[in-house]
């Protein structure tokens, strides 16, 4: 069919009909490439940001796991300081009631140490009058 109006033309319109017609040709099968180029870009686009999404999701979770870790390593920390505090306190206690025992047996020892001055005073004014009861005993008798 094209070829019957091809040869109705004269020889210059004829090649520039077929030129024009080669022409769309190409065209077309240029755009037809740049389509499916253009769709193998958005292919690959979509991968990559599927694979980026992905790579986001991961990242998101191990951010949220180092959160917990994070939470706990403190909440250990405080532990560790509570037991230590604990622990000072303890220590304060003990040093607290060593410190009242001291105070106590001090007391007691000085307790002691006056009683037996007491005592020994006590026991020299006998010793004392005995003596003077003698001595008037004995001048009595001469």
């Amino acid at each position: 069919m094209m070829s019957d109006l091809l040869s109705t033309m004269s020889p210059p319109q004829a090649e520039a009909v077929k030129r024009e017609l080669v022409k769309k040709a190409i065209r077309r099968r240029l755009v037809r490439k740049a389509l499916v180029k253009k769709a193998l870009k958005r292919r690959a686009v979509k991968k990559a940001l599927a694979k980026k999404a992905l790579k986001r999701r991961a990242v998101k979770k191990a951010l949220v796991r180092r959160g917990v870790k994070r939470r706990a390593v403190k909440k250990a920390i405080k532990r560790r300081a509570v037991k230590k505090a604990l622990v000072r306190r303890g220590v304060k206690r003990r040093a607290v009631k060593k410190a009242v025992k001291r105070r106590a047996v001090k007391k007691a020892l000085v307790r002691r140490r006056v009683k037996r001055r007491a005592v020994k005073k006590a026991v020299k004014r006998r010793a004392a009058k005995k003596a003077l009861k003698r001595r008037a005993m004995r001048r009595a008798k001469k």
